[in-house]
């Protein structure tokens, strides 16, 4: 047998075992942390680094993969198996890309599984459902969002179905439409993409069976807004969206029945005579639904809000500074002890302690420079 063989068996066995979860609020070995960046070029790409859940260090920082502007990652929760978009053709000419690679954890190294086109240009956001074996793109410079299926070793195949959105605002990043995201929902019936361009937040009903997205009526926002990311409560009755352009956060109740958001709350980041550019960037809840983080990178802080589990209103509990400059992105860990922010101005990725009992954040002293890091990953 040839050394081709040997490897596709090796692969075949790693993909085949389930991933060790990590169990909340306790201490366990160090796990693997990827970081999606903004470089490209040879000695560029996506990252990869020890993270120690007892201390909060992270280590042995190291290059995985070379991927042009591999700005998102997406683990798959069940297989040792990581996706990254290559955010290139924002001009237009190109497609962007959406790659998938076996991770072997004790080295940290990727496997390429393959690269295919993302359906559209720019390519800035991915989810997964891994009941259906699809993932969703979010093409930012053409604004349009893709079905693409899994093949049955899990390696990206082709697109399935493409929604092309549609609508302006009066920012100068608004001439046309920008996707920010897609998000499969809890109930993997349904598929939001919040538009920068458009102000819309656009929902498609998705069938799991043909991968067909199929549009429904959007959420309009006011004219400015720039939604750009949403995420869903663990118990998917609530969901959370934030936009860029005004720094604003929304909040929903979620039928997920009828695909229907109702709004519950609207809160500002910033106070009426903020000078600076108004600009929120992530924002993630905990694991036990009680908090959501929120980062300002116009501020360069983070917010936390209390929410509440009846209406899902935010009452804001504490805001910090981001340990950096541009706080693009951040990640809870697994463990639910810490927060990881990805500082792309500055280049650095900075480490908070949570308190699970108020939510609230401390600074540790632990930092990390990485070039341009704009998005992360957790592999237990």
């Amino acid at each position: 047998m040839d050394r081709r063989h040997f490897i596709i068996m090796g692969l075949a066995t790693l993909l085949s075992r389930p991933v060790a979860t990590a169990t909340t609020g306790k201490a366990r070995d160090p796990m693997r942390l990827y970081i999606g960046t903004q470089g490209s070029g040879p000695g560029q790409g996506i990252w990869t680094a020890h993270f120690d859940s007892a201390s909060g260090t992270l280590s042995d920082l190291h290059l995985a993969a070379e991927v042009e502007r591999p700005t998102w990652l997406v683990g798959d929760p069940n297989r040792p198996l990581l996706y990254a978009v290559s955010e290139t053709g924002n001009d237009g000419q190109t497609q962007g890309g959406v790659l998938g690679f076996a991770i072997y954890p004790a080295s940290g190294a990727l496997t390429p599984l393959g690269r295919v086109d993302s359906g559209g240009s720019g390519a800035t956001h991915l989810s997964l459902d891994p009941a259906s074996r699809t993932l969703f793109v979010a093409n930012y410079g053409s604004g349009q969002v893709a079905a693409i299926a899994l093949k049955p070793d899990r390696s990206p195949d082709a697109v399935q179905s493409l929604q092309t959105h549609a609508g302006s605002g009066p920012h100068r990043r608004q001439k046309g439409p920008h996707a920010h995201a897609a998000v499969i929902d809890p109930s993997g019936r349904y598929l939001l993409s919040p538009d920068l361009g458009a102000d819309r937040l656009f929902l498609s009903r998705f069938d799991s069976k043909t991968r067909a997205l199929t549009a429904l009526a959007p959420i309009v926002f006011p004219p400015g807004s720039g939604p750009r990311h949403l995420v869903f409560s663990p118990d998917g009755r609530f969901a959370f969206l934030n936009t860029e352009l005004t720094g604003e956060v929304y909040a929903y109740r979620w039928d997920a029945r009828r695909g229907v958001l109702t709004q519950t709350a609207r809160v500002a980041l910033d106070a009426p005579d903020f000078a600076g550019t108004r600009s929120a960037s992530e924002l993630a809840v905990s694991a036990d639904g009680r908090f959501l983080y929120v980062a300002n990178r116009g501020a360069n802080l983070l917010h936390l809000f209390a929410i509440d589990r009846r209406s899902g209103a935010l009452t804001e509990q504490q805001r910090i500074d981001c340990g950096g400059r541009g706080p693009w992105s951040f990640g809870l860990d697994p463990t639910g002890r810490w927060l990881i922010v990805a500082n792309q101005a500055s280049g650095n990725l900075s480490i908070f302690a949570v308190d699970r009992a108020t939510g609230k954040l401390s600074l540790t002293a632990n930092s990390l420079a990485v070039d341009k890091p704009v998005a992360i990953a957790f592999f237990p």
